[in-house]
């Protein structure tokens, strides 16, 4: 399978020659891309108790419809929930129980999910995950990481709910983050169609945009005229 190995040739050097210093020593100025995906790899853990791993935008799970679909089917069995789960943009992934970690490359275009003291490096993870488990539709920007069984708990959702919609939507990831979930950024303002792929054999889950190639051909323009 082609797993889109052009991605690390056009890492490169984007993104050089952008830092914020020269700025009068503004310690709010805005960190470089790098800084802050570096910054969430070491803050950002996982604990999934169920054996299942969820991906989906932050929205859902503010979504009334989505509250509402998964308070009515709470006890029927896991299938019924991932497929709702699965018609609301999400992936359902079954993983070994423990904590994981998140690697945000905002420069190669990948995340990668794995047991938290696994060495494998991110890059290589990457390369090796060829089996493609479906994918992941990211509208907000956002995308969360949970075990499926937060979802199970309406009135988590619910609170969830109502910090997002009266503008709290930090507070709402922060709520994510203090029952053991996560949330990290896509790669494009506009959305992201993720893929998800795994080791074969292995609890490590990679994603990266589906329409890879056009993504960097367009920011490859983008500088081009930039530089002009």
């Amino acid at each position: 399978m082609n797993r889109g190995n052009q991605r690390h040739s056009n890492r490169g050097g984007r993104g050089r020659g952008r830092s914020n210093r020269g700025r009068g020593g503004d310690r709010h100025a805005r960190r470089h891309p790098r800084q802050s995906a570096e910054s969430g790899n070491q803050r950002e853990r996982i604990s999934i108790e169920s054996g299942d791993l969820v991906l989906i935008d932050q929205f859902m799970l503010a979504n009334g419809q989505f509250i509402d679909k998964m308070a009515a089917i709470i006890d029927e069995q896991a299938e019924v929930k991932n497929q709702v789960i699965r018609e609301f943009g999400g992936k359902v992934i079954s993983v070994t129980r423990g904590t994981y970690r998140i690697e945000r490359d905002p420069f190669a275009y990948t995340i990668v999910v794995h047991p938290e003291g696994d060495a494998l490096p991110a890059t290589d993870a990457v390369k090796e995950a060829s089996e493609l488990l479906g994918e992941v539709n990211i509208d907000t920007r956002c995308l969360a990481m949970l075990d499926r069984e937060l979802l199970d708990d309406n009135s988590l959702l619910e609170r969830y709910q109502q910090l997002w919609f009266s503008g709290q939507d930090k507070t709402a990831r922060d709520l994510l983050r203090d029952n053991g979930g996560a949330v990290r950024y896509g790669f494009r303002r506009d959305g992201d169609e993720l893929g998800v792929y795994q080791i074969p054999g292995e609890d490590v889950i990679c994603l990266w945009p589906k329409n890879m190639e056009a993504m960097v051909e367009a920011e490859q323009a983008l500088e081009q005229v930039q530089e002009a």
